[in-house]
């Protein structure tokens, strides 16, 4: 049991590493689409 702690470790890697970049592409995606609308349209300024 004590030999598979390495994949568990490296999937956790991988799922953490996976959804921090997916945040932070969605993030940046949306900063940039949010510069396309109209400043009166704009509901969060």
């Amino acid at each position: 049991m004590s030999g598979n702690w390495g994949y568990v470790a490296a999937a956790w890697v991988i799922v953490f590493g996976s959804l921090a970049g997916y945040a932070a592409r969605t993030i940046r995606r949306g900063r940039s689409i949010s510069t396309q609308v109209p400043p009166e349209r704009r509901r969060w300024s």
